[in-house]
């Protein structure tokens, strides 16, 4: 994938280009679910014609639109001010929905000029809502036969599609989460009766401490899900369990979390775009980073100056203490988030929850002798920073590339940037499923609890079949290459840029 520059002029329209025109009688500032529910019936109205759970067949928008465009014109609307794409081969204008788009507008900036086919499957399926919003700007059809769909693609997208339908991988199994809520319950209720046990000493208020970090760990899990809208699998529903187990007991921003997690699997392990492999100037996982590259989420360049070459020089020993008090950042990644976005769902909610769990916690550390305080808290920080550790595992190894996402690339972008840990099935509690992020990223959606059936029966099947290479090792193995990945990085940045190695692990 080329370097593609983070910063563009504006492109000239295609002349064949028809822009969309509003819904009549909708507000334009309008809250995104408005907006939706009123276009939906309108388009119908306009369409007579229902949603398919494909999408294609479904009528052409409030514009009849019915020009044909080449990849190449769609590809010079690719900004964020001038932003069309292709969704299972017809043409949107989606730059009215950039700033309002729920899931954050680098998303739909990343994808702008391309196809986002799969990126747009992955997330939304056939929910019949976004389908209605989309239809509102359509503007054309792709030209037929201009570039064929690669085999493994099209296996990938029957796959997903029986996956969606008589497979009913979509659904969760709430038994699961029964036996998780009883874990949740436990580490709680632990961590609770250590610290206010009459009389209890040192030792006990530490053992605690761990508790409270294993909650942490294992309840961002189900936050996680949450974010992702597959507990319930209605949006409504799934976001005040976020709110819940994201913002009243892990005090981490469901908002946030959702702003970075969606750029970071519409774009995995892009230099530019993936918020969670930048971490310039602690940590920098390719020599790539020492070109100063500008990040398409952060909205800022990430320079390589002396503090990051100081800094990045000794990260393989630093990142474990980094890791342990990882969850602190978070903190602050939330605040800042909430203070400066320009839309967050729900605002009010999100400050209020947040503002519960920071009570919560400073009441319950508070019970506590003073000199115990600072250890507790920084204890149990420690612990949950196992979750960092454990994503961290799964990416920070594998292939980085220039640029953004390109077409058709959605497959083999999930595999190059992604790997799972293996373990035995008795310890799938401890990994929340999430050991096996190449079938998470393949189709984000499925219930943590079905991807290992997932791997086995779908996603391992659909690889032999089509030459993939799934790449999956150990725990302690996937440790030791996130070790030797930044070693080697640490290594090269002690060179001057010219002469660094142009090797990735």
């Amino acid at each position: 994938m080329a370097m593609i520059s983070s910063r563009r002029s504006t492109p000239t329209p295609a002349p064949n280009a028809r822009a969309v025109a509003p819904v009549e009688g909708v507000e334009r500032d309008a809250s995104p679910e408005e907006y939706i529910r009123s276009t939906r019936a309108t388009v119908d109205d306009a369409t007579g014609a229902d949603v398919g759970a494909d999408g294609r067949g479904v009528g052409r928008g409030v514009d009849d639109a019915d020009e044909t465009y080449t990849r190449a014109e769609v590809r010079a609307h690719d900004g964020g001010d001038d932003c069309w794409m292709i969704v299972r081969g017809e043409v949107y204008d989606v730059t009215a929905w950039v700033e309002k788009h729920p899931g954050g507008r680098t998303v739909l900036e990343q994808y702008a000029g391309r196809d986002a086919t799969d990126a747009f499957t992955a997330y939304h399926g056939g929910e019949r809502k976004v389908l209605a919003r989309l239809r509102t700007m359509r503007v054309g059809t792709v030209a037929e036969g201009e570039t064929p769909t690669p085999t493994h693609l099209k296996g990938f997208r029957e796959m997903r599609e029986m996956m969606e339908g008589d497979h009913k991988m979509l659904r969760s199994s709430f038994s699961d989460y029964a036996f998780v809520l009883v874990r949740l319950v436990i580490f709680f209720g632990g961590a609770l009766a250590c610290v206010l046990a009459p009389g209890a000493g040192f030792k006990t208020h530490m053992l605690g401490a761990v508790s409270l970090g294993l909650f942490w760990q294992q309840s961002m899990f189900i936050g996680h899900d949450a974010g992702h809208s597959s507990i319930t699998f209605n949006r409504s529903s799934d976001a005040m369990i976020g709110w819940t187990v994201g913002n009243l007991f892990n005090g981490v921003g469901i908002a946030w979390w959702m702003a970075t997690h969606n750029v970071h699997h519409c774009a995995c392990n892009s230099l530019e775009c993936d918020p969670d492999i930048q971490h310039m100037p602690v940590l920098a996982v390719s020599e790539k980073y020492f070109k100063s590259v500008y990040s398409l989420y952060h909205r800022r360049r990430m320079t390589y100056d002396r503090v990051a070459r100081l800094l990045v020089r000794y990260q393989h020993l630093t990142f474990y203490p980094i890791m342990a008090v990882a969850r602190i950042n978070l903190y602050l990644q939330t605040l800042i988030f909430l203070f400066k976005a320009k839309r967050v769902r729900n605002r009010g909610m999100e400050f209020l929850t947040l503002g519960m769990f920071a009570a919560w916690l400073s009441a319950l550390i508070a019970q506590l002798p003073s000199g115990h305080r600072v250890p507790f808290f920084f204890l149990s920080h420690a612990v949950a920073g196992i979750i960092h550790v454990q994503i961290c595992l799964s990416h920070f190894s594998r292939d980085v590339f220039e640029g953004r996402p390109e077409n058709d690339e959605w497959v083999k972008m999930q595999l190059s940037g992604t790997m799972d840990i293996e373990c035995p099935r008795w310890l799938d509690w401890f990994h929340g499923g999430l050991q096996f992020q190449v079938e998470h990223h393949l189709c984000p959606r499925v219930p943590r609890h079905k991807l290992r059936e997932f791997r086995e029966t779908v996603v391992k099947p659909f690889a032999e079949k089509n030459g993939l290479q799934l790449h999956s090792v150990g725990f302690w193995a996937a440790n030791l290459e996130v070790f030797r990945t930044l070693k080697l990085a640490a290594k090269q940045s002690r060179w001057a840029p010219h002469f660094s190695a142009a090797t990735h692990l």
